[in-house]
């Protein structure tokens, strides 16, 4: 049997504002149907995806904090945060609404270059 194919999905954007942010968790959900072997991380402003506690009904948007919450029953396991973007939002992992692994510079990269595809929203 090959090895399957992974998928890095890198989620970049805030959870509001756009839809880039939920449509990336479309993205983790269907790969994960598929059995597909993903890495789902969060860099930059997508770092804010993962804070437990908001209240987007204040701005008329739906929360994405319970969907995240149960990547793991997706069979989701490898979440990872880049250390600087959290770090440079002034976040640390406590604030965080599922368990990841936190990566640094050296470590991101070689998870991106070792991946089959890299979906970049």
């Amino acid at each position: 049997m090959p090895n399957k194919k992974s998928i890095s999905l890198i989620a970049r954007r805030a959870p509001y504002g756009s839809d880039g942010a939920r449509r990336t968790l479309d993205i983790a959900f269907a790969a994960a149907v598929f059995e597909q072997p993903l890495n789902y991380i969060f860099i930059g402003d997508g770092v804010f995806q993962l804070v437990a506690g908001q209240n987007p009904i204040e701005i008329s948007s739906k929360p994405q904090g319970a969907a995240l919450e149960t990547l793991e029953l997706y069979g989701i396991n490898e979440v990872f945060v880049h250390r600087g973007s959290l770090l440079n939002r002034g976040l640390t992992e406590s604030h965080l609404v599922c368990s990841a692994n936190l990566i640094e510079d050296c470590a991101l990269k070689k998870l991106i270059a070792e991946s089959t595809y890299v979906i970049n929203l």
